[in-house]
């Protein structure tokens, strides 16, 4: 397989001639690789290495829906309470297959309310807020 030099990004085509392969078979390889024999995933990973290829997130959400991310809102990460909360939840939602992004408000609704408007046009998979003091709307919204 040669490398290849480009100014830009590789794409997933870069990777499916990288590797003599379809699009559509790298896809598949990379997102249902149980469907695909183990030689072709390997073929395809080998490609991924050598290309530098790094999936899209975003496109990939736009497809299934889904963006494997989960915001997280506290008021501050220097108390033991937050900094144990949110390594919790992180390993928890790392099993199932999930990140976090990881917010801090300060103690001000106006931010906090804010910060969710921004994650929500991100497409999280859902929104965790910590404290009990939140703008009526966040309060609704709930």
């Amino acid at each position: 397989m040669k490398r290849t030099k480009s100014p830009r990004a590789p794409t997933l085509e870069d990777v499916a001639r990288s590797a003599g392969l379809s699009p559509m078979t790298v896809s598949r390889a990379l997102n249902s690789p149980q469907l695909v024999r183990p030689k072709t995933v390997e073929k395809v990973m080998q490609a991924v290495r050598v290309t530098g290829y790094i999936p899209n997130a975003l496109a990939g959400g736009l497809a299934s829906r889904r963006s494997k991310l989960i915001a997280v809102v506290v008021p501050q990460i220097n108390n033991n309470m937050f900094v144990d909360t949110i390594q919790s939840l992180s390993d928890e939602l790392a099993r199932r297959g999930y990140h976090i992004l990881l917010c801090v408000a300060g103690y001000t609704e106006q931010t906090e309310a804010e910060l969710v408007a921004t994650l929500l046009s991100r497409r999280p998979d859902g929104v965790v807020l910590t404290g009990i003091h939140h703008t009526i709307e966040l309060k609704r919204s709930s």
